[in-house]
């Protein structure tokens, strides 16, 4: 059988050019196809900091945007502190290969200070063919 797996991604919001005001989208953790997301989140490692403006949110979601994560204060969150998760519209399998996105919204332009942690819990359900043993004959075996 199969066991779910845990994937994850750092993103240090100082080393891109993130910009809140444009809603910029920052594509994080791959989602192979026949996948089933069990739940999906962020996690702040480093407080965020903005240039300019103190209202920076991220949503998380793959075909949609806040499927796992609504609305996330990242730039008041304590460090550790994880995002409420929002409850999923729908069952999350992906039939054909996506990626698990952070879409940014506030008014700051970049960031000068800040890490999410983005981790998703997955499993391939893909079909496994016909896993019953083959009858044989047992003399043609000897």
């Amino acid at each position: 059988g199969r066991a779910p797996y845990m994937v994850q991604k750092t993103i240090d919001l100082t080393a891109q050019a993130i910009d809140c005001s444009s809603g910029d989208v920052v594509q994080c953790l791959t989602i192979p196809a026949n996948t089933r997301v069990i739940h999906a989140g962020v996690q702040v490692v480093e407080s965020a900091t903005q240039n300019t403006g103190t209202d920076a949110t991220v949503t998380l979601g793959a075909a949609d945007v806040d499927e796992f994560v609504t609305a996330f204060d990242i730039d008041g969150a304590a460090d550790g502190a994880y995002a409420p998760s929002a409850t999923p519209a729908a069952d999350v399998t992906l039939a054909a290969a996506d990626t698990l996105d952070l879409t940014f919204a506030g008014s700051g332009a970049t960031f000068t200070a800040g890490k999410l942690r983005v981790y998703a819990v997955m499993m391939d359900v893909s079909d496994q063919s016909d896993a019953a043993p083959t009858e044989v004959a047992r003399d043609a075996l000897a």
